[in-house]
């Protein structure tokens, strides 16, 4: 399926169930469930699992079963190109002028805006958006990137994203993790400082963890390398080397855990979200 035939499914879905609730609240419902369904399987809240279960609690079964299925589409358009699709389809279900008068740049401006930063500098690109809204801007430099630059934004890009409404801190978050981009997308207020929650993409996660894994390596090469000193001097006094430090994953709350495992790592990509 293509962009804008994913596009049209989506809205189309949204619409034909407005008989009983708002499409703004189908809408915004539809990015906070998505959202934590992406992050639970990393962070492991028991409050972000109440505040799922709460949102969707309220919903009967044909209602309910709508969300996957507008995943989907939202999947699907993702992958045939690159573009604001959660925030095209916000402006399309005429959402905006509700919404505290809250619009989302079009695509093509910020596809030109993204271009004339130039190409990235020493194959890195490290960006801060401090009112993301739907993460239109970074989705653009990263199709520039791409497009333009023949670089795989994936490898290469660090991103951190800030906004204080947590609907936009949503929708960046499933864009920008869908699209495999590396993002600290947070809630909060970019001109006080103040930090609500904080987001960690997937693809984020799994960078801190191929640094957690060379650490590990480094520490473990650094003890063995002390042993046979130990043995060959028959010192029961091992000399000690600077240890490297440990690396804690953003989202690991549990002190002595180190990495996590193959399988934890993969649950994105299984695509067992729902």
């Amino acid at each position: 399926m293509n962009y804008k035939k994913a596009q049209n499914e989506f809205i189309k879905l949204i619409e034909s169930n407005c008989y009983e609730f708002q499409a703004w609240e189908l809408f915004t419902d539809f990015c906070k469930m998505t959202a934590i369904s992406l992050y639970q399987p990393f962070l492991r809240s028991e409050e972000l699992e109440k505040e799922y279960l709460q949102t969707i609690s309220k919903y009967k079964k044909n209602i309910a079963e709508i969300f996957p299925k507008l995943l989907s589409y939202l999947a699907m358009g993702l992958e045939d190109k690159m573009g604001d699709f959660l925030g095209e389809c916000f402006m399309n279900l005429n959402l905006g002028s509700k919404y505290k008068g809250q619009f989302f740049t079009p695509y093509h401006i910020s596809n030109f805006m993204a271009s004339i930063l130039g190409e990235p500098i020493k194959n890195k690109e490290s960006i801060v958006e401090p009112c993301c809204g739907s993460g239109v801007m970074i989705i653009a430099r990263a199709d520039i990137i791409k497009r333009e630059y023949g670089f795989e934004y994936q490898n290469i890009m660090e991103v951190q994203a800030i906004d204080v409404d947590i609907l936009c801190v949503h929708m960046s978050f499933i864009q920008l993790s869908l699209l495999g981009i590396s993002a600290e997308v947070i809630h909060g207020n970019a001109l006080s400082n103040e930090k609500f929650s904080i987001w960690y993409t997937p693809k984020y996660i799994m960078n801190a963890s191929n640094r957690q894994t060379q650490n590990h390596n480094q520490i473990k090469k650094e003890e063995e390398k002390n042993e046979k000193q130990n043995r060959a001097t028959n010192d029961l006094q091992i000399e000690q080397h600077p240890q490297p430090k440990k690396i804690t994953l953003p989202c690991d709350t549990i002190e002595n855990k180190l990495l996590y495992t193959n399988k934890e790592l993969e649950i994105f990509a299984t695509g067992r979200l729902f």
